[in-house]
């Protein structure tokens, strides 16, 4: 291989800009966007009986009906989502990261996603977009329905492209369940809020927060890092 002049190793670095453009880590969005805003919704615990099988599923409907009453997800729930930011920040080692108004974000008026978010609208060039929902689930089994509680967190990041969101990442960061409980009928809101109460998966739901959204930082990291260290090379 040729020595590299001085022209060409100053272009290597100025070139440097261009990986800030094309997106190839998140850190580099990140340092390239200057401010990151997290969206946060916080969907209550809502009932999912499974009255009917899933298409082309063998497992049994439960027959139940589905009931309206829904559980906000807990202050503990949204205090550890919301303590994301932090983590974010001293992670990628950056300030960008803030709260961004989910109430604000409009919604779609059409289409097969009507009353998603546009994100498209907001006009910002990354976005981190946290989901936490819960469910008290029932399914059917060979010695009858089993009821139980689930709190998911989702984790989706995007950003703007010619007009167009793209995904740059999208993560699990929590799914945890309450062990089944079985019984013969379909019950109602009451016995779910009594059976599972609401704050019963917080610990465990932390632990894995906190542990996933730091495999996603680190593992951002060592890319970007190496990115840094074959630039360096090319002195």
């Amino acid at each position: 291989m040729k020595k590299l002049t001085k022209l060409a190793f100053a272009l290597i670095i100025l070139s440097s800009t261009a990986l800030y453009v094309s997106g190839q880590t998140l850190k580099e969005r990140i340092d390239d966007a200057k401010v990151v805003k997290v969206y946060f919704k916080n969907s209550p615990i809502a009932h999912n009986p499974n009255t009917t099988p899933p298409l082309g599923s063998n497992q049994s409907g439960t027959g139940c009906e589905k009931f309206g009453e829904t559980t906000p997800v807990p202050q503990e729930y949204v205090d550890a989502v919301n303590g994301l930011i932090d983590v974010l920040n001293k992670g990628f080692q950056t300030t960008a990261f803030v709260v961004g108004d989910f109430a604000a974000v409009p919604l779609k008026a059409s289409g097969i996603l009507k009353g998603e978010p546009d994100w498209v609208v907001l006009n910002e060039p990354l976005i981190f977009y946290v989901n936490t929902s819960g469910y008290y689930n029932v399914k059917m089994s060979s010695t009858g329905r089993q009821n139980s509680m689930n709190i998911d967190c989702y984790l989706n990041i995007y950003y703007l492209k010619d007009g167009k969101i793209k995904i740059a990442d999208q993560k699990s960061l929590v799914s945890k369940w309450t062990e089944p409980i079985s019984s013969q009928k379909c019950n109602d809101y009451a016995y779910f809020v009594e059976k599972f109460p609401a704050i019963a998966l917080v610990e465990p739901f932390k632990t894995d927060l906190t542990a996933n959204i730091n495999e996603l930082i680190d593992k951002d990291m060592k890319k970007y890092e190496e990115i840094l260290g074959k630039l360096s090379l090319r002195k």
